[in-house]
């Protein structure tokens, strides 16, 4: 039994209309129908040339309206004239709108016997689903870098074209796994009227960045060569590259290291690159190259609808390189020196009152001093945040901060509190990527404790090492407490408090 309908889905450019002309054949051939056609007789060879009256291949995507469909269905009532089957093959079937599959439903609950549909589609969850619960469903997948290589490589002797095998795999690798596509881009680069097509050729034709510069570009980030990183990414730039094409291939340059890092070997890295990369991948955790990832994409959102294009991946690779710039908590935990938190507004009371000593007292001012000191005595008898009032506020507390940032919001939920001392709430996590997506929005956190609790409150979120229990604050800058005590200073930088201030020793 042949079913009365079939549904061809699959990216674009991986064999659905060719397999539906294939299965025509299987259907109308002289012997069949048959799981091998002839491709000899009549039918066959009409089918082959496209010009067999009984196989009529329909754009679902410019014949989309009820009056296309009503006028197929017209001709349904004419039986095939040389065939055994009248084939309909509707190519982006799911561009009709809504009461063209409607109509088209009607004609497949009750179909003419001698009539067959073939629909295929890159987007099969916009086909309704009364029309594809009578179809035979059959999913196309992308092909894969390997067997393009290989047809490739069975046609350039044909064709009298000569290819060498890095030329040849980037442009499977360009393909994306579409064949359709690898043989337009083979027409592409053959045009520039060389004898032999090199990767150089490919990589000029196509824009395509090589992947010594990205290697280039992490052995400055390795080297913790700031300079270097970025006089090489504008030399790139100046030579004409895409940035988006580049941020791409970032993307992908990172995610090659990360499958590498967690031992897969991707089929998009050649064989001769594996080992540059098996090095690099050492120099980074699976983390960092996350994180790495993460800010990539984000990147290239951006790019879309940025006027500064260069100076928005600028920024990202100078993240990157930074990435492992962290200060080790457990050193700074053993300076006999700590610092507090201090609110502005105590600072600014503070100032007041000096100010207030030194002139000379009217009513007016003796009524000013009073209600200073009454609301200073508010401010002290205020009450101090502590777990309990956290643990009691923390779902309307998550629900602010998920509110303005979602994915944030989820990295933030999975912290432990540490500590909380003098409104200074101290977090901990052993994620790196939570940690560092987290602590690129403290100041908002931060911002969001202080306005719940109506008092200056302190956030920071410390990393620790799952393995080595190695703790870790993301440094910030600050240039002050510098003379006392350096080290100090940099703790202060990794804290990023408001007012930060040395208990005098006892």
């Amino acid at each position: 039994h042949v079913a009365q309908a079939f549904l061809f889905t699959g990216p674009r450019g991986v064999g659905k209309t060719s397999m539906a002309r294939i299965l025509a054949k299987a259907l109308n051939c002289e012997k069949g129908p048959t799981i091998t056609p002839c491709n000899k007789c009549k039918n066959c060879v009409e089918i082959t040339r496209s010009n067999s009256v009984d196989v009529i291949e329909i754009d679902g995507a410019s014949n989309t309206s009820v009056e296309d469909i009503r006028s197929l269905q017209n001709e349904l009532l004419y039986p095939p004239q040389s065939s055994k089957y009248k084939i309909y093959i509707i190519d982006e079937v799911h561009m009709l709108s809504k009461n063209a599959f409607n109509a088209l439903l009607k004609t497949l609950e009750e179909p003419p016997k001698n009539v067959k549909f073939i629909f295929a589609t890159t987007e099969p969850h916009k086909v309704i689903a009364t029309i594809t619960s009578r179809c035979q469903r059959y999913d196309f997948h992308r092909i894969p870098i390997k067997e393009i290589i290989e047809q490739v490589k069975s046609i350039t002797p044909k064709e009298h074209i000569s290819f060498d095998d890095g030329a040849i795999f980037m442009v499977a690798k360009k393909a994306d796994g579409s064949m359709r596509d690898a043989l337009s881009l083979m027409d592409q680069i053959v045009s520039i009227g060389k004898d032999k097509i090199t990767k150089e050729d490919v990589l000029q034709v196509f824009g395509i960045v090589n992947i010594d510069v990205y290697n280039s570009f992490v052995q400055k980030i390795i080297n913790d060569d700031e300079k270097g990183l970025m006089k090489d990414f504008h030399q790139v730039i100046a030579e004409g590259n895409d940035i988006n094409e580049l941020t791409l291939g970032l993307i992908e340059y990172f995610r090659n290291i990360l499958m590498i890092k967690i031992g897969i070997i991707p089929e998009e890295v050649h064989v001769d690159d594996i080992d540059a990369l098996s090095s690099v991948c050492e120099h980074f955790s699976e983390e960092d190259l996350l994180y790495a990832i993460t800010i990539l994409i984000d990147t290239k959102d951006k790019l879309r609808t940025s006027s500064h294009p260069v100076l928005i991946l600028e920024t990202t690779m100078l993240k990157i390189a930074n990435i492992n710039r962290l200060i080790n908590v457990d050193e700074m935990e053993s300076q006999t020196i700590t610092p507090h938190f201090v609110s502005g507004k105590k600072k600014e009371t503070e100032s007041t009152e000096k100010t207030v000593f030194t002139q000379s007292h009217t009513k007016k001012d003796e009524k000013k001093d009073k209600k200073a000191e009454k609301k200073e005595e508010k401010q002290e008898e205020q009450k101090e945040l502590t777990k309990e009032i956290l643990d009691q506020e923390w779902q309307v507390l998550r629900k602010k901060i998920r509110d303005e940032m979602p994915i944030i919001s989820n990295h933030f939920s999975k912290a432990i509190v540490k500590n909380i001392t003098n409104n200074f709430v101290h977090y901990s996590t052993n994620s790196r990527m939570g940690y560092n997506l987290v602590n690129e929005e403290i100041d908002k956190i931060t911002r969001i404790f202080s306005e719940h609790f109506k008092m200056p409150v302190k956030v920071v979120v410390e990393f620790e090492e799952p393995k080595t229990g190695k703790k870790y604050l993301h440094g910030a800058s600050y240039d002050e407490i510098k003379k006392k005590s350096p080290k100090l200073a940099d703790m202060i930088k990794a804290i990023d408090g408001y007012i930060i201030e040395q208990k005098p020793d006892e």
